[in-house]
């Protein structure tokens, strides 16, 4: 296995690939560095050419001779209009456009930069997200941990459904706890509940506290198939390729913001149902029933 860059050298080649793909005129690209050598650069990078980082990444094992490996990715960021106070017109967002680079290396070592203009600026903290998280899996680094507890993700399950059936066309909302209760997965093959019996919300909140005991992360990746999240199924060999910290956050970004699916309960259920719900989630998040 090749050496590690050192944290100075490897935030040198960040700023090279940076200056190189902005002279390129590319938006997007995968960035590895080869074997150090005393002459000549080893860092080099591959255009994304419209594809996401992940579609590359997903399932990718770093050549053990790679000792770094990165990605560029342009978009907009948000700024304040002339970089003034926080108050009046000038506070107004304006949306320009910058590249964020970065690079990993096997050490666990990390350093980035972003481009606005002609202007760099280093990255203060780590690379964290879901392209973070490929490219340490990609040289075989465990990723951040995962929530203590899967119980935010079935209580966001629960949400996503309720919505998604009472937002289907008029008269679609569930009219009577039993049908809000159905909809949870403790509810459900998972939980080991039978239809025939419908918990009170405080059963139904133990129950979903004992769903995320028998369900933890990494038992939850080994059944990928079971977390019922929108988008596409994940291969037992990808979820494989993942450890748990990068399961959690993979398998909660798929799913929208908590705070947008509990204003959508409370706008398309009857208030008594909604405020249920909302009892409900507070053992998952106690905020929420304060």
């Amino acid at each position: 296995m090749s050496r590690s860059p050192a944290p100075a050298r490897l935030a040198s080649l960040v700023l090279a690939a940076d200056r190189e793909l902005h002279a390129a005129g590319v938006d997007g690209a995968v960035l590895r560095v080869g074997p150090l050598a005393p002459a000549g650069s080893p860092l080099a990078w591959f255009p994304l050419e419209g594809a996401h980082p992940l579609d590359v990444l997903l399932g990718f094992t770093a050549p053990a001779h790679w000792p770094a490996l990165g990605v560029s990715c342009a978009g907009r960021g948000r700024v304040l209009a002339g970089g003034g106070p926080p108050t009046g017109p000038a506070a107004r967002p304006v949306a320009e456009p910058v590249r964020v680079t970065v690079l990993l290396d096997r050490a666990g070592a990390a350093a980035g930069v972003v481009r606005r203009g002609d202007r760099t600026t280093p990255l203060a903290d780590p690379p964290q997200g879901t392209v973070a998280d490929a490219c340490r899996r990609a040289l075989g680094l465990p990723t951040a941990p995962p929530p203590p507890s899967t119980l935010g993700l079935w209580t966001l399950v629960w949400l996503d459904r309720l919505v998604e059936r009472a937002a289907t066309g008029p008269g679609t909302a569930p009219g009577s706890w039993p049908e809000v209760a159905r909809l949870h997965p403790a509810a459900g093959p998972a939980g080991g509940h039978h239809p025939g019996g419908v918990p009170d919300p405080a059963g139904l909140a133990a129950a979903a506290a004992a769903l995320a005991e028998a369900w933890p992360w990494h038992r939850l990746r080994a059944e990928p198939t079971l977390a019922d999240v929108p988008g596409p199924p994940v291969p037992e060999a990808l979820a494989a390729w993942m450890d748990d910290g990068m399961w959690a956050r993979w398998l909660l970004a798929r799913l929208p913001a908590r705070a947008d699916l509990l204003a959508a309960v409370h706008a398309l259920l009857r208030a008594d149902l909604a405020a249920a719900v909302a009892a409900v989630a507070g053992a998952a998040w106690p905020e929420v029933a304060g």
